[in-house]
């Protein structure tokens, strides 16, 4: 399991989630640690929230991603639907 990741916006430690929160991922700010939460498992769903997050990370506007339309579960649907899957 990756358990750090560098994107535009900087330096992530990764973490799983068991709970029904979706996922989480910190802008920056003042402090040095930047957290992202994604969700455990190797479904659909932990797909989607591992993209979404992921895309947070490199900054990209709420607006393409928290609207009336997620892109990131578009995405997510179409590499599914391809074979992606959680490597074990």
């Amino acid at each position: 399991m990756v358990r750090t990741h560098t994107f535009r916006l900087g330096k992530y430690s990764i973490q799983q989630l068991d709970a029904k929160l979706d996922g989480f991922c910190d802008l920056p700010d003042a402090s040095d640690t930047l957290y992202m939460m994604i969700q455990a498992g190797g479904n659909l769903n932990a797909l989607h929230t591992a993209i979404h997050e992921a895309m947070h990370a490199e900054g990209l506007p709420k607006r393409y991603l928290d609207g009336e339309r997620d892109l990131t579960a578009e995405v997510a649907r179409f590499l599914w639907r391809l074979g992606w899957r959680r490597a074990e």
